[in-house]
């Protein structure tokens, strides 16, 4: 490109910036301030952390399917039954490292003045890894169990349904199936999902807010759970900013729910974090998470939020619907969607702009057999990525890669910490296989075709770039946002200057992936794998946890910042 075409670029760069710096101050608004409520609280932390004691004590091992979870079932309904709560039961099928379990919910109903309902939810199954799981979650049904009670003791405007959930380790498998399939689904109005008590004292409570494969939770239904928690003396963790753009790139919930905001139903996880997160980290998914953790001055402090929550959301007058599109920039500023997503879209008009100057100026030197060199080159550079996947698929199908409805292993299990590096490294070495016989050929194909030339190459290669931009939108906007942009921009402007150092322009190109590094070290640090995050992203994507689109999409990017890096090299430097 000219002086001219670059420093429009530049100008380009320069207003999309202003544009994500001045949004927020111009087009964010703040939900209306929630009404909460008043009514006494009745909340019980001895009589909580009593339940909390017989339920880990009694059944420690509630691994989904177990015995011991069948029998925690047993003593959840006969103490409901006694307050006069109806019971249903359901079923689901589930593979668990290859094993077949059933996992079972209970359902337990109260009629209220309306046939509106409003659902608490708490997982009652536990990690392979733990005994007693006290923190997670017997602290979350040792509540809810608390809940019920306090409900029990008088009228509610909205009905009642409390959950206990089978399959949460999984993947939320319980949660899921009855977002799926239960039948009075239409008339849930809200979720709150109770999960879990940090050891000791608490800090902070902690929401979760974002639904399984899609959804996030409302700005109205965000702000009540925030201020009702707040109530209690505590600071109340939220998504916003980059914490939130990153949760909406990937949408995997961690808590029951997920699920039901996947379905457009308005719900929230109330959580917490102990003041000692050294221990809290230590203990989680492990032997040592028992009831002597636990205290109960912080299941108050957890029971008191819960119940103002509920209390809020069942004497509101009209429950919103969800509306799990507006993005909390800080604070209680909150931008719409339609603002985020012309944001998104117009990040990516350098890379038009730099496609279109590079047609303009090299169309006369563009040729068929140089954009199919070009192109070629880059389905060499892709195919031995692509082929990953169905390795990875056959590995499966040989019963080399545990199978999983949903989620990989819990964090920590030994199957998680233990990797088939032989399974790997044999997808990995047949891969690098491919790649070599790749190349092979095209030494000796593309001896008939005119030598690359960079012009022509970098055109082709700013189209793919694009093209690949476009269906990332269409994917997910945040996704493409997080892992796109900084290519866009930088595989689109490196060696359009004199950097005068060719080293200097490849680096620039390897940064373009920092996103990506940066995210692999959170992800093996929050999943406590470190290098296991590569046996775990395999099984993920054995058993759809990761999408095929997202794949394709991120290995068809990492073969084009392969051929930028290389075409550098055809680049003539000139004064």
């Amino acid at each position: 490109m000219n002086s001219s075409q670059s420093r429009i670029v530049f100008i380009a760069l320069a207003i999309i910036l202003f544009a994500w710096i001045t949004a927020p101050l111009l087009f964010s608004t703040r939900p209306q301030e929630p009404s909460l409520s008043q009514t006494r609280l009745s909340f019980d932390a001895s009589a909580a952390h009593s339940l909390i004691r017989d339920i880990v004590t009694q059944f420690p091992n509630r691994t989904l399917g177990s015995l011991e979870s069948r029998q925690s079932t047993g003593y959840i309904h006969d103490y409901l039954e006694k307050l006069g709560y109806s019971f249903t039961y359901t079923h689901f099928d589930a593979r668990i490292a290859r094993r077949r379990q059933v996992g079972r919910n209970i359902l337990a109903f109260k009629q209220g003045q309306s046939t509106e309902i409003l659902a608490l939810i708490a997982h009652l199954d536990t990690a392979r890894t733990t005994t007693q799981g006290a923190m997670d979650n017997g602290s979350g049904v040792g509540v809810l169990l608390e809940l019920a009670r306090v409900f029990a003791a008088g009228p509610t405007r909205r009905s009642l349904l409390l959950i206990f959930s089978d399959g949460e380790e999984w993947g939320m498998l319980g949660a899921r199936d009855l977002a799926d399939n239960y039948p009075d689904r239409g008339r849930i109005a809200a979720v709150l999902s109770l999960d879990h008590v940090g050891i000791g004292d608490l800090e902070r409570f902690c929401l979760g807010e974002t639904g399984q494969s899609k959804g996030f939770t409302s700005p109205w239904l965000r702000e009540l759970a925030r201020q009702a928690a707040e109530s209690q003396g505590l600071p109340a963790q939220s998504s916003s900013g980059f914490s939130e753009f990153l949760q909406r790139a990937f949408y995997i919930s961690w808590a029951d729910q997920g699920p039901f905001l996947s379905k457009g139903i308005p719900a929230i996880n109330l959580g917490s974090e102990s003041r000692d997160k050294a221990r809290e980290r230590e203990i989680y998914h492990s032997k040592f998470d028992t009831i002597e953790n636990l205290k109960p001055a912080s299941i108050g402090t957890y029971g008191r939020a819960a119940e103002r929550i509920v209390r809020s959301l069942d004497e509101m007058s009209t429950i919103p619907q969800n509306t799990p599109d507006a993005f909390r920039f800080w604070g209680t500023r909150y931008i719409g969607s339609g603002v985020m997503t012309f944001l998104q879209i117009i990040s990516f008009a350098p890379l038009v702009l730099v496609f279109a100057f590079f047609l303009t100026n090299h169309a006369a030197g563009l040729n068929l057999a140089g954009i199919g060199r070009e192109f070629l080159a880059f389905l060499g550079t892709a195919i031995p990525l692509w082929v990953i996947y169905p390795l990875i698929a056959l590995a499966r199908a040989l019963r080399l890669i545990p199978i999983y409805t949903l989620y990989p292993a819990t964090l920590k299990d030994p199957i998680l910490d233990s990797p088939r590096w032989g399974v790997l490294g044999g997808i990995l070495g047949t891969a690098f296989f491919v790649a070599i016989v790749l190349f092979i050929i095209a030494r000796f194909s593309f001896r008939s075709l005119p030598k690359p030339e960079f012009h022509t190459s970098k055109t082709v290669l700013l189209a793919l770039l694009l093209a690949a931009a476009i269906l990332s939108l269409f994917y997910n906007p945040y996704w493409a946002s997080l892992f796109f942009i900084l290519p866009a921009w930088t595989w689109a402007t490196v060696g359009n200057w004199r950097a005068g150092n060719r080293l200097f322009d490849r680096f620039l190109l390897i940064a373009a992936g920092l996103p990506y590094f940066i995210l692999v070290g959170i992800y093996a640090s929050k999943l406590y794998l470190g290098w296991n995050l590569i046996w775990y992203q395999a099984i993920a994507l054995s058993n759809g946890f990761f999408s095929n689109a997202a794949y394709f999409l991120a290995t068809a990017m990492i073969a084009l910042g392969i051929r930028f890096i290389v075409i550098q090299s055809q680049e003539k430097k000139t004064s």
